[in-house]
C-alpha cells in the first residue's frame, strides 16, 4: 500500500463558520469550493450516466476469465487413465468405489480451476474504484495526501476520514467510502452457487450421474468419468455466458450508491466543505500574508471562479442534450 499522511489531526471537528469567520481566507476558500464542488459534482453524475448507458454490457475482463479458465478446465483434467483406474481397483477392490473417488475427485479439481475466476471479478471491481479514486484525486486535494490509486486510496479514505465531521453527527462522507471500500465482487459468493448444480453428474449417487453396467471395467470408468467432466464443461460455459454483464449491473448499483450518499444527501455536501477547508494548498501561508495581498488573491480567484462557473453551466447543459 502507498504511503499516506493522516488525516486525522490535520481535519478539526469544527465547522467553517465556527473557525476564523472573520477572516477573509474563509471568503477565499468558499470561492474555490463552490468550484470544486461543482467539478465534483459534475464529474460524479457524468461518471453514472456512462455506468447507467453500460450496464447491461458484457464485462470484458469476466469474459476473458470465463475464457482462459475454460479452456484450462479441458486441458486439465484431472481425469485418469485406464491404467491408473486398474492399478487403483487393485488397492479398492470395487469398481463402484473407485467410480465414485474419481468423481469427486475430478470434479473437485474442475472446481480449482473454476475458482480462479476471482480474478476476473476483482480486475472488473477494481476499474470501478479507481475510477471513482481518479476523480477524487483529480478534482479534489485529497490526493495529496497518499500516493495510492484506486482501491487502496478508497480504503485510505474510508480509515482516515473522523468519525465525526459536523460536530456529534456520525460522518455520511465516511459511511460512503466504508461501504465502497468494504464491497467484494467475489467467485465464491456472486458464481459458484449459481453454477454448482451443473457439476451434479460428477458427484456420486445424483440422478445425473451415469451409472456402471452390471459387469463394469476400467474403461467405462474412464469413459463415464470422461463424459460427465466435458458435459458440466458445456453446462458451466453455457450458465456462465449468461453472467457476463451481471458485473456490469453490479458496477452501475455502486456507483449510484456512492454518488447518492457522497453528493446528493442531506449535509454531505458541508462534510465536503469541512474535510477539504484544512487541506487547501498555501492554506497557512495565506493566513500569514498582510489582509491587502489577501484581499487581492480574493478579487482574483473570484473572477477566475466566476469564468469557472459559466463554463460549467455551459458544459452541464451540453451533457444534457448529449444524454
Amino acid at each position: 500500500m502507498g504511503q499516506h499522511l493522516p488525516l486525522i489531526g490535520k481535519i478539526s471537528n469544527k465547522a467553517p463558520e465556527q473557525a476564523k469567520s472573520d477572516s477573509p481566507s474563509i471568503e477565499l476558500f468558499e470561492q474555490n469550493f463552490i468550484q470544486l464542488w461543482q467539478e465534483l459534482t459534475h464529474s460524479f453524475e457524468k461518471l453514472l450516466q456512462e455506468f447507467r448507458k453500460k450496464r447491461q454490457n458484457v464485462d470484458s475482463d469476466l469474459k476473458k476469465q470465463v475464457e482462459v479458465t475454460l479452456q484450462v478446465c479441458r486441458t486439465y483434467t484431472g481425469i485418469p487413465s485406464i491404467a491408473e483406474i486398474e492399478r487403483r481397483l487393485e488397492i479398492e477392490n470395487s469398481y463402484e468405489i473407485v467410480y465414485e473417488k474419481y468423481l469427486n475427485e475430478v470434479r473437485t479439481h474442475f472446481l480449482q480451476h473454476l475458482s480462479s475466476l476471482d480474478d476476473g471479478l476483482k480486475r472488473s471491481l477494481e476499474r470501478v474504484k479507481s475510477q471513482i479514486a481518479e476523480i477524487l484525486i483529480t478534482k479534489t486535494e485529497l490526493g495529496k495526501l497518499t500516493d495510492s490509486k484506486g482501491s487502496e486510496f478508497i480504503e485510505i479514505l474510508a480509515t482516515e476520514i473522523p468519525d465525526q465531521l459536523i460536530p456529534n453527527v456520525p460522518s455520511k462522507l465516511k459511511l460512503a467510502f466504508q461501504i465502497l471500500a468494504e464491497f467484494e465482487l467475489n467467485y465464491r459468493e456472486f458464481i459458484l452457487y449459481r453454477i454448482r448444480p451443473h457439476l451434479d453428474g460428477l458427484t456420486p449417487q445424483q440422478a445425473e450421474t451415469l451409472k456402471l453396467t452390471i459387469s463394469p471395467s476400467a474403461e467405462q470408468v474412464f469413459l463415464n468419468v470422461k463424459i460427465a467432466h466435458a458435459e458440466s464443461v458445456r453446462k458451466c460455459e453455457k450458465a456462465l455466458k449468461q453472467l457476463l454483464s451481471e458485473p456490469s449491473q453490479v458496477a452501475f448499483a455502486i456507483v449510484e450508491e456512492f454518488v447518492d450518499r457522497t453528493i446528493r444527501t442531506a449535509d454531505v455536501e458541508n462534510e465536503w466543505r469541512i474535510l477539504l477547508q484544512q487541506l487547501q494548498p498555501g492554506w497557512d501561508d495565506f493566513l500569514d500574508q498582510p489582509e491587502q495581498i489577501q484581499r487581492e488573491w480574493i478579487n482574483s480567484a473570484q473572477q477566475t471562479t466566476d469564468a469557472n462557473i459559466a463554463m460549467s453551466e455551459v458544459d452541464a447543459i451540453f451533457a444534457l442534450m448529449d444524454f
